[in-house]
């Protein structure tokens, strides 16, 4: 607070990412709305706040995560981590608003202002977390096109498997089958419990919302890079797959894709019991 009341071109300060304090991570969120983004390029927070050890650039390394913001993650020796990111009252209004967000972007949803120099901002004041509140339900197209993008994924995951393309494989995995996989987990979250239900950010709470046997078939889906356990991932993902997928359809009433799913597990099986293509 002393370095921004003392900088003049820092107008506003929010602290952002209010969530309760947890045992040993000290992490301080802040937005600076200032009048001269450009002097927010440089390095203006080096001996500002204690001996650093880390300073991560976000913005340069993400630029379309963090359009108009210069983002300084910063670690200090004493075991703080102080997250700043500077930018103008427009670009906070857009974040603060929602029209700025990727989705799934880890900055918290909290916010609470805590310095306004010119009365510039309006009264910010969201203590609560809103962003990983997750309801929704598929339409029918929707449920029809996701099952089918997930057997394909999972047929070029296999693919990459068999070819023993490590790196191809696990990025299948843990991309493209886990968001399709994570999307359909949430629909079956927010069905089965009949309210909007807090997912954490980047679905973090889902070994506490998700029922415990599904959670445990959701872990085996992070192999170690060892080829029967990631087979056993692949035969995870298909058996979670199927029982959230069931019940969503049931819910909605629309028609689960039993033949199509027999089809591509014939397929894929198939393809396991041919010898590998190197």
């Amino acid at each position: 607070m002393d370095a921004a009341r003392h900088d003049d071109s820092v107008r506003a300060v929010i602290r952002t990412d209010l969530l309760p304090v947890r045992k040993y991570l000290y992490t301080y969120n802040f937005c600076f709305v200032v009048n001269d983004i450009e002097r927010f390029n440089e390095d203006v927070f080096r001996t500002c706040f204690g001996e650093r050890i880390l300073l991560f650039r976000a913005d340069r390394n993400y630029p379309e995560m963090f359009p108009g913001v210069k983002a300084h993650l910063m670690v200090f020796r004493d075991g703080v981590t102080l997250v700043i990111h500077a930018m103008d009252a427009d670009a906070f209004l857009a974040r603060f608003d929602r029209k700025s967000v990727p989705e799934n972007v880890w900055i918290g949803d909290t916010y609470q202002k805590v310095l306004d120099k010119d009365h510039i901002l309006p009264e910010i004041q969201r203590p609560e977390e809103k962003q990983t509140v997750f309801a929704g339900a598929p339409t029918a197209e929707e449920f029809d096109n996701i099952n089918s993008e997930f057997w394909w994924v999972m047929k070029t995951f296999a693919e990459y498997t068999l070819r023993e393309e490590l790196p191809a494989s696990m990025f299948y995995l843990n991309n493209a089958v886990r968001d399709l996989l994570n999307r359909m987990i949430r629909w079956y979250v927010f069905l089965k419990a009949g309210h909007p239900v807090d997912l954490g950010i980047l679905d973090g709470r889902l070994g506490e919302v998700l029922d415990a046997d599904l959670f445990r078939l959701y872990r085996k889906t992070y192999p170690a890079a060892d080829d029967t356990q990631i087979w056993e991932a692949y035969d995870a993902a298909a058996e979670l797959w199927k029982k959230t997928g069931s019940f969503v359809s049931a819910r909605c009433g629309y028609d689960y894709p039993a033949g199509t799913e027999s089809d591509m597990a014939g397929f894929i099986r198939r393809l396991r019991g041919q010898k590998p293509v190197i």
